[in-house]
């Protein structure tokens, strides 16, 4: 299976915000998929929109970038 991976390391808010929500929308319950940014505004943003519609985050801090790690909850 390939990974499910959104890299949005070269985008700023807005359009980061408004891919992360288009990627993240076509996910079933269960399903996970990784968050690639390295703006941090624009992972604050991303973070509060996840939490707020269902979805269990967890995120890594790595070389320049953050990595978010993205799992759709049951309603």
């Amino acid at each position: 299976m390939e990974p499910n991976i959104l890299d949005l390391r070269q985008e700023r808010c807005p359009m980061a915000l408004l891919l992360a929500k288009r990627h993240t929308k076509g996910l079933s319950v269960g399903e996970q998929t990784q968050i690639l940014v390295s703006d941090s505004n624009s992972m604050k943003d991303i973070t509060r929109f996840l939490h707020n519609h269902l979805f269990s985050l967890t995120c890594e801090e790595m070389n320049g970038y953050y990595r978010m790690q993205v799992i759709k909850e049951p309603s």
